[in-house]
């Protein structure tokens, strides 16, 4: 895929489908996305977004819809401004809408019930099969959530390589609904790998290794690096604000990551992800 005039097209040349909205608000600071939104549509169904974004009474809008069959609608050119962040905050910017692309894709987000009887908030039945028990790493509740299609990973890592790579954006510029706006949102929620996402977007290093998010500690007062995944465990050390990390692995919102100094990692300990920033 490329970006051409601000519109996706395949390999082809031929453009992907285009049912522009009407609800948008001129073009973005700079005229070019600082950043890509990862959202979940709360829906069953590609066709009920794409839907709900031509009709002006909803005041909700995104430059691409994502079926679960991979299917991708662009609804406005990347440089204008679509209506999906809300109020929200990233790295000193307020209103992501003015900095952003949004993609939204069918998906249900979490779910009501148990093992044999999960419902989405409409309370349709979701199969088993379709569903991960999970915590958010916002508020650490351990609920259900619809996985999403391979078909749909497979078309976003494509897609957004290519927005990547027509507007200059690294794997930091690449961010979820509940990044930019926690507590209030929850999407695309633990369902959707975003570190892995990053990782096939942007491909392995120059020396043939895996790609490596860092993170920074976003804590006036430092944060405390921890023997174990709760505050029940001693402190180890207290970070200093700014203090880079890379992430080792997870359990909820608690996150076992090692300190970088001089590139290299050094002490290693749990911390609070609700603390950590991308680098």
């Amino acid at each position: 895929m490329k970006v051409t005039n601000h519109r996706l097209l395949y390999s082809t040349g031929k453009g992907v489908p285009f049912d522009e909205t009407p609800n948008k608000s001129g073009t973005l600071k700079g005229n070019a996305p600082k950043y890509v939104i990862i959202h979940y549509t709360a829906g069953g169904s590609a066709k009920g977004a794409v839907n709900v974004f031509n009709n002006p009474a909803h005041k909700a809008s995104a430059h691409i819809v994502l079926g679960h069959d991979g299917a991708i609608t662009q609804m406005a050119r990347f440089n204008e401004k679509c209506w999906h962040a809300g109020k929200s905050r990233w790295h000193g910017i307020s209103g992501l809408n003015s900095h952003s692309v949004g993609i939204e894709i069918a998906n249900w987000g979490w779910l009501k019930g148990g093992a044999g009887n999960w419902r989405s908030w409409t309370g349709t039945r979701v199969n088993d099969s379709r569903v991960i028990e999970a915590r958010h790493r916002n508020d650490g509740v351990r609920r259900g959530w619809e996985i999403y299609d391979e078909a749909q990973i497979d078309a976003c890592v494509e897609m957004v390589r290519a927005i990547a790579e027509a507007y200059g954006l690294g794997p930091q510029h690449i961010l979820g609904h509940d990044d930019i706006s926690p507590g209030r949102k929850q999407d695309p929620g633990p369902a959707w790998d975003m570190d892995r996402f990053r990782s096939l977007v942007f491909g392995r290093d120059d020396e043939g290794g895996d790609f490596e998010l860092t993170y920074r500690v976003d804590a006036k007062s430092g944060l405390n690096m921890r023997r174990g995944p709760s505050v029940a465990h001693d402190a180890i050390k207290k970070l200093a604000n700014g203090a880079e990390v890379i992430k080792v692995e997870a359990e909820g919102a608690w996150w076992l990551v090692s300190e970088l100094k001089s590139g290299e990692p050094d002490d290693t300990g749990w911390v609070h992800s609700n603390w950590l920033r991308m680098g």
